[in-house]
């Protein structure tokens, strides 16, 4: 896991923008992410089977992540048609060009094996992940949550949890040292204003995805990438959580 895996969130302006004009500035923060997460919530759904190709062509080369987020996980697709993504899956599986992951919610693992069925022909796989809009979960909850991604054999995990008190990413930091190696992919860091540090000193902890901004934040204390793609061009020099925080404080 000596890799890291910057995300950049992929909406419909940012793929107009960098489709319409090769010089446009949105190419900067392209090229400063490593991975970019595709937002199928955020697009006609008529369009999804062609996204994948599409980002390939304005970024070539990026691990792409494919996410049709839910209401209740912080996206738009509506919670009440979540049995139907699994047809909309399809419909995107069956393209030429397909992204290398997908992301399911913790909440929706009894649509695990169905979706995993999916993605075998393509050789894609499947990022587990949970959203915590109020709290950094206990210890153990932590912990429940790697045995559940690993009881379904799911190679990529993510948390994003809110953090109320500068202590709470502590958590996070030893729930990553303790499992972040029996995963392929693995994020976990805070939310908010105390959390926004962790979006990068995670990475030092042993986790190797993150995620930034492509324009703007999609979720509370997000970092835009050129930020931190700036820190991790300085990534040797930071000592402790302290220095990170001080030099994010400049932007």
């Amino acid at each position: 896991m000596n890799e890291k895996y910057l995300v950049g969130l992929i909406g419909p302006e940012i793929l107009e923008a960098a489709e319409k004009d090769s010089m446009h500035p949105v190419h900067l923060d392209l090229g400063a992410c490593t991975s970019l997460e595709i937002r199928y919530d955020f697009f006609d759904e008529k369009m999804w089977p062609e996204l994948s190709a599409r980002v390939e062509k304005v970024a070539p080369g990026k691990l792409q992540i494919g996410t049709i987020r839910l209401k209740r996980d912080g996206g738009t697709f509506p919670d009440a048609r979540e049995i139907e993504r699994l047809d909309l899956w399809k419909k995107i599986l069956e393209a030429p060009v397909v992204p290398q992951w997908l992301d399911l919610e913790r909440d929706c693992l009894h649509q695990f094996e169905n979706l995993n069925k999916l993605t075998a022909g393509r050789k894609v796989q499947l990022l587990i992940s949970e959203h915590n809009f109020s709290r950094v979960p206990s210890d153990s909850e932590l912990e429940n949550f790697a045995k559940d991604v690993l009881r379904f054999k799911a190679p990529g995990l993510k948390i994003a949890a809110m953090s109320n008190d500068t202590e709470d990413c502590g958590r996070l930091y030893k729930f990553i040292k303790k499992n972040f190696k029996k995963f392929k992919l693995f994020a976990a860091f805070g939310m908010g204003e105390t959390g926004k540090a962790s979006r990068l000193w995670s990475l030092k902890e042993g986790a190797n995805l993150t995620y930034g901004a492509i324009g703007c934040a999609h979720a509370p204390g997000q970092i835009d990438v050129m930020t931190m793609k700036t820190a991790l061009d300085q990534w040797e020099s930071f000592q402790s959580e302290l220095e990170l925080s001080a030099f994010l404080s400049k932007f």
